[in-house]
């Protein structure tokens, strides 16, 4: 049973090649070794995250959270990528459904082609900011397919 509860994390691990963050559920971050190459660091400042899953947060109210689930974001990590891998975003999610149903869940959703801050978020000379269409797009499809597999 644990066998089954951790291999998605070392399989995720594996494929990367690069070590989770800490706060990955389930993962003793301080037994992990980390691999400080460019492409394996988060490309987001500590800033640029809190901005970015605020702009998640709110565009949720008028999408997502209007369905049987609401949700709160929790992380989200990006990789450079390199020459061959154009890189991606990983956003960390607790679904947490309304009225009775199953428990709530964390979830991730993984989009490709996504690399730092600027692929996440348009910013306006005027300072505004506000999510990538592109990048919504593609967190509505992940968020759509984690919604379906749920259990009824």
């Amino acid at each position: 049973m644990i066998v089954k509860q951790f291999f998605p994390v070392v399989l995720g691990v594996l494929l990367s090649g690069c070590a989770m963050g800490a706060g990955e559920v389930g993962v003793d971050a301080e037994a992990l070794s980390h691999d400080e190459s460019a492409s394996c660091r988060n490309a987001l400042s500590p800033t640029e995250e809190k901005t970015a899953l605020e702009l998640i947060d709110d565009i949720c109210g008028d999408t997502w959270c209007e369905g049987d689930n609401d949700f709160d974001f929790e992380r989200l990590t990006c990789r450079a990528g390199n020459s061959t891998n154009g890189g991606s975003c990983t956003l960390r999610l607790r679904l947490i459904p309304r009225g009775a149903g199953p428990r709530s869940s964390t979830r991730t959703c993984t989009t490709d082609g996504f690399f730092g801050f600027g692929s996440l978020v348009e910013s306006a000379q005027s300072g505004y900011q506000t999510l990538d269409w592109d990048y919504y797009l593609s967190l509505t499809d992940c968020i759509s397919q984690l919604e379906a597999a749920l259990p009824r």
